[in-house]
């Protein structure tokens, strides 16, 4: 035990202070991002989808009963819709 000790006063005395002050705050953060990540994990787990949203009659969920998705719906005057998100590849602007 005491071999463990001197090895450590020893590191501690290598490493200088800000060095050890800089790798407690990391250490530090990452202990406190881990706990916060695993806590809203959990509070969503606990959250079911059944306890969040309710079916309706039919035995469907809000995002299922409306599933008609064919073009009669979509009206003449609407904006088609073009992606242009990826990278532009070919063009001059």
């Amino acid at each position: 035990m005491m071999e463990i000790g001197r090895i450590i006063v020893e590191v501690i005395k290598n490493l200088g202070m800000r060095k050890i002050i800089l790798i407690i705050f990391i250490s530090v953060s990452f202990v406190y991002f881990l706990r916060q990540k695993f806590k809203r994990r959990r509070l969503y787990d606990e959250e079911s989808i059944e306890e969040i949203y309710q079916k309706d009659e039919n035995g469907l969920y809000p995002w299922e009963a409306d599933t008609d998705d064919s073009p009669d719906r979509i009206p003449e005057d609407a904006k088609k819709y073009i992606h242009q998100a990826g990278p532009k590849r070919g063009r001059w602007s």
